[in-house]
């Protein structure tokens, strides 16, 4: 079907053509694409189309119902998605640059989000690009953590936009065609600036900082669930609730030298009865940092917290964050060895403590990184905790 549509395409003069990632370069090397733009119209926006594969680009061989085993089918190419969803082009141009991924998002590492991040910078952010933004394709498995890494390492105001597709493109009624459409109007939409990374998925626009996976199987999957969504869209096109804004205490890393894997950072679930010689054994193991699942509002057993102490004397830096759906924990007003993070899930947690080991943080820097927006709300002398320094 897709052949007919392309030849199709061609025959009024559309271009398709993959832009190629010439020998997919490391971190560091030699930064020159060769983009070759699918128009109808050279005068429209231009929006690049990184590529990391997912669901989005699945098919299945088995059934049209079939939503749970389609990564048996043959995997389709962005070029499918977009003959199938022509009505793109009529409001942006669209080039797409492949990067290489072996198996399911599950499986990936720190060096997908770095060499993304690392084009993305140099495409959008250099200051002749007269590229409008960027949308992603991923796997829904782990888009949040790609995601996560490359919004906080993004250093220009242009859109960045993650989406991909919870059912195969062979499904009944595929969600990605819609997700991708969305998320190239949320890329050319000067509203969409200055607000960092952006999800568009279901219908919905949330903040990559603060977004989650929420249900393994349903397309509306991808929430901010105490933050809320940034926008919806209507007749395609996005409707932003509130001017642009930040999320509070998103940072920025410049990764653009960073070559290899960051830092090794282990996830541990904190549960009654948990191991706290995991800690010790995961930091022999290589680990340079530790973010801890903890019960409650992030709270650590007594065992666990005279472990993250001993780590801390060794400047191995322990954040934990609730292993709840949301919330969050606060420090004690005089620092202690626990970091809290503030309002970040385990995955995003682990991914900047990796960039802030990256760039050389020290235990305090690395405290000051995640608790820094709690403790201003909280322990700042304010008319609303004047109880606080009554009793201090």
């Amino acid at each position: 079907m897709f052949t007919s549509q392309l030849t199709t395409a061609l025959a009024v003069g559309l271009g398709a053509l993959v832009a190629q990632v010439k020998g997919h370069p490391g971190h560091g090397e030699s930064f020159a694409p060769d983009l070759t733009w699918i128009s109808e119209d050279s005068t429209l926006p231009k929006v690049v189309i990184l590529s990391a594969k997912g669901t989005i680009l699945s098919a299945s061989n088995y059934s049209r119902l079939d939503n749970i085993n389609y990564g048996s089918g043959p995997p389709l190419s962005v070029e499918h998605v977009i003959g199938n969803v022509s009505e793109v082009l009529s409001m942006a141009q669209l080039a797409v640059v492949n990067f290489p991924v072996v198996g399911g998002s599950a499986g990936l590492n720190s060096s997908l989000f770095l060499n993304i991040s690392q084009y993305a910078n140099r495409l959008l952010c250099a200051e002749d690009s007269d590229i409008s933004g960027a949308v992603m394709f991923h796997g829904t498995n782990t888009l949040e953590e790609t995601a996560f890494g490359v919004d906080i390492s993004l250093n220009c105001s242009k859109p960045f936009v993650a989406t991909g597709a919870m059912r195969p493109d062979t499904y009944i009624s595929p969600d990605g065609r819609s997700n991708f459409f969305q998320a190239v109007a949320t890329a050319i939409s000067p509203a969409a600036r200055d607000r960092g990374g952006l999800i568009a998925f279901n219908d919905r626009i949330t903040s990559i900082y603060y977004s989650t996976k929420t249900n393994a199987n349903t397309p509306d999957t991808f929430k901010a669930i105490e933050q809320g969504n940034v926008g919806v869209f209507l007749g395609g096109q996005p409707y932003f609730y509130y001017g642009a804004s930040l999320p509070t205490g998103r940072p920025f890393f410049n990764v653009t030298e960073t070559k290899g894997d960051l830092p090794s950072v282990v996830i541990f679930y904190g549960h009654q009865g948990f191991d706290a010689t995991l800690m010790h054994a995961a930091v022999a193991n290589g680990a340079k940092g530790i973010v801890h699942m903890g019960s409650g509002a992030a709270s650590l057993s007594p065992s666990a917290r005279e472990a993250a102490a001993e780590l801390a004397e060794k400047g191995i830096p322990v954040v934990t964050v609730p292993r709840s759906v949301t919330g969050t924990g606060v420090p004690a007003p005089n620092p202690g060895p626990v970091i809290y993070a503030s309002y970040l899930g385990a995955p995003q947690a682990r991914i900047m403590l990796q960039l802030a080991l990256n760039a050389g943080y020290d235990l305090d820097q690395v405290r000051d990184l995640f608790e820094s927006p709690l403790r201003s709300a909280v322990y700042e002398q304010t008319p609303n905790n004047v109880w606080f320094y009554a009793e201090s």
